[in-house]
């Protein structure tokens, strides 16, 4: 829910998550995912669906954490933090005045 999936429903081998409209998803990687995942497709109304071979519980549920921790807004905004920190200039110490 904190990336705001409303719902997630599962019909044999494929997945559909709702999300809500102003759900933390990172847009690029949403397509990304769409286009490398053959079957997926993310409507318009936030429903992305999806198909996986997972089975049991102990498969299903660290693969869809997996999914929404990599689909995450969140993890895109630490990186791009990340990014900027390491193409800043440096810092440069006072230069003391004398008064």
């Amino acid at each position: 829910q904190r990336v705001g999936a409303n719902a997630i429903e599962r019909k044999r081998d494929q997945f559909s998550i709702r999300f809500h409209q102003n759900a933390k998803i990172n847009p690029e990687k949403l397509a990304r995912f769409v286009a490398t995942n053959k079957g997926s497709q993310f409507s318009p109304a936030g429903i992305l669906k999806f198909f996986s071979k997972a089975s049991g519980p102990t498969e299903v549920l660290p693969e869809l954490r997996t999914l929404l921790t990599e689909l995450s807004l969140q993890d895109a905004r630490v990186e791009e933090a990340r990014v900027e920190a390491e193409l800043a200039p440096p810092l440069r110490k006072p230069v003391p005045t004398k008064v």
